[in-house]
């Protein structure tokens, strides 16, 4: 079962064919290109418009720019991850970030802002250009494509160009507002817009798609679609998007509607939401994920986070994704989550079968805690070549525990209901301590298991581990979003929202692994937003602005 940009390979086939001659004449100059298609010709052909919209998802298959980037930016620039690698100058570009005034000129932010502009809200832009409603289109077989069906690609398009663009505002704040394919003459236009101008647009284009009565349910979303657009998906991430510019109200309204729909369940199982294909990544509790499959010949990798975020030596990764001793810290004593998303160096892990094992060392490089992300590692059973970029790894962009979890945000931030607050993160942390295994089941030997004397009954969740409304609600919720989400690329979009990221992250530079790093060292109120790239600047000619800050 594949989703939709695993299914389909082709990229926009509108290509320039070279035309080897001896000889040429004006007549032939005054000619178009062979080999060449117009849009108009194009747009003619069978699935022109699935190709143009796979390529509006196409952004997300993205290794380094997309895929990777998202623990760069959403763990290592804060409190609960450090970069790692060979050495201390070893992807400079996230120390420069982490320290906290990075130069205009940082390369991260450069690839960020290229990726979401040039190749992900670009496609949007092509594809909504091109297709409306009326536009008549070919499926493969050479039936028409319906309006409805026309209607819900539109839709999937609005919502990824408002998908791409919120990591824009979340970074950048202020940026300029492309809608449409930009010819050259355009450069000299684009303009930075203020950062409530962007939200404007980023609802505009949600509202509109989670308006679209084609767009469906995941109630009714074939297995072989997951990974597309659904009505809930595009409420959960309207509701992020809502908390993060500080409209509690409307977010809390989308949550509930999404809870409520009773699309989406908790897993049982913890461990299993990062093991497992069938029982994980295609469970109830993937609310929006791509998933990944090695399937050559279509494609020989299929992500690059294992690979760079799994420890370096024996266990032959890159060494990237480093938790922070501040975030062990973090868990309470007896929560198997963090058996389940902290490796430390010393741990036993089986191999091939439970008679082969291999000791993780992490030691001889850039990693002062000697821990990694357990949610980056994956089991040898699912290396189908031995490669670790060659497995079914996959991740989420949101899951139902996410929803939850922002959910009890939204009625503590707004004086909504105590008690359902409560229940909303009792949920989340009963499946936590009661019913996930307290010990690594691919494993021989691991630092953090929970000893079985050490086990949480119903009875010791009831009486010591719930969260009840006599309790600091809001600190409550922000502890279960650390640990319940550590390692899954939220923790800077959370800490912004809250306006806590420069004291978090000064209070994390006294820290001995802050002062190791450097991490926070030079974080003010003029940290963020982020300073918009430089050669972005230069090339339109100084119609767009440096943010103020920088």
């Amino acid at each position: 079962m594949k989703s939709i940009i695993n299914k389909c390979k082709i990229y926009l086939p509108i290509l320039a064919v070279s035309l080897l001659t001896f000889n040429c004449s004006d007549s032939f100059l005054d000619r178009n290109p062979l080999g060449t298609l117009d849009e108009q010709t194009y747009l003619d052909t069978e699935d022109a418009g699935y190709k143009l919209l796979v390529n509006c998802y196409q952004p997300l298959l993205d290794l380094w720019n997309y895929q990777q980037m998202r623990f760069d930016l959403g763990d290592q620039i804060t409190d609960d991850c450090s970069k790692g690698g060979s050495d201390a100058t070893d992807r400079i570009t996230i120390a420069e970030l982490t320290r906290g005034n990075p130069p205009a000129t940082n390369e991260m932010l450069t690839n960020l802002w290229n990726h979401r502009y040039n190749i992900g809200i670009s496609s949007c832009n092509v594809f909504l250009n091109l297709i409306k409603p009326e536009t008549q289109l070919i499926k493969s077989g050479g039936a028409f494509v319906s309006k409805e069906e026309k209607q819900r690609w539109i839709a999937e398009a609005k919502f990824m160009r408002a998908f791409y663009y919120f990591d824009l505002a979340a970074v950048f704040g202020n940026v300029p507002i492309i809608d449409k394919p930009l010819n050259v003459v355009d450069k000299n236009t684009i303009k930075k817009s203020d950062k409530e101008e962007v939200r404007k647009f980023i609802m505009k284009d949600l509202d509109e798609a989670i308006a679209e009565t084609n767009l469906p349910s995941a109630k009714t979303l074939p297995s072989t679609e997951i990974g597309r657009i659904t009505k809930e998906a595009a409420l959960s991430f309207r509701a992020r998007v809502e908390m993060f510019f500080g409209d509690y109200e409307s977010a809390k309204s989308d949550l509930k509607t999404v809870v409520e729909s009773n699309c989406y369940a908790l897993v049982d199982n913890y461990e299993t939401l990062f093991n497992s294909a069938a029982n994980g990544y295609m469970s109830k509790e993937a609310v929006f994920i791509t998933l990944y499959s090695y399937n050559p010949p279509y494609n020989s990798y299929t992500t690059v986070c294992p690979q760079m975020d799994m420890g370096r030596n024996i266990t032959g990764g890159w060494g990237g994704e480093c938790p922070t001793n501040n975030l062990v810290s973090e868990y309470e004593a007896g929560d198997p989550r963090l058996v389940h998303t902290i490796l430390a160096s010393g741990d036993v892990t089986y191999k091939q079968t439970k008679d082969l094992t291999e000791t993780h060392n992490y030691t001889g490089y850039d990693n002062f805690t000697l821990l990694h992300s357990r949610k980056h590692w994956i089991d040898y059973s699912r290396r189908v070549t031995g490669d670790l970029m060659q497995t079914d790894w996959s991740y989420y962009y949101i899951r139902y525990a996410d929803v939850l979890l922002m959910y009890a945000e939204c009625l503590i931030e707004t004086n909504g209901d105590k008690q359902l607050a409560v229940d909303l993160i009792n949920k989340v942390r009963h499946r936590a301590f009661v019913t996930t295994t307290p010990t690594d089941s691919y494993a021989k030997y691991r630092k953090f298991n929970v000893p079985e004397d050490k086990r949480v009954t119903e009875d010791v969740f009831n009486a010591k581990y719930k969260v009840k409304v006599t309790d600091d609600l809001r600190a409550a919720v922000r502890h279960e979003r650390r640990v319940e989400l550590a390692c899954e690329g939220l923790r800077y979009f959370d800490l912004i929202r809250w306006k806590t990221f420069v004291p978090t992250m000064q209070a994390f530079s006294k820290t001995e692994e802050g002062k190791h790093s450097g991490a926070g060292s030079i974080v003010t109120d003029k940290t963020w937003p982020y300073p918009i790239p430089q050669n972005e600047i230069d090339y339109v000619g100084g119609s767009l602005t440096q943010n103020e800050n920088y």
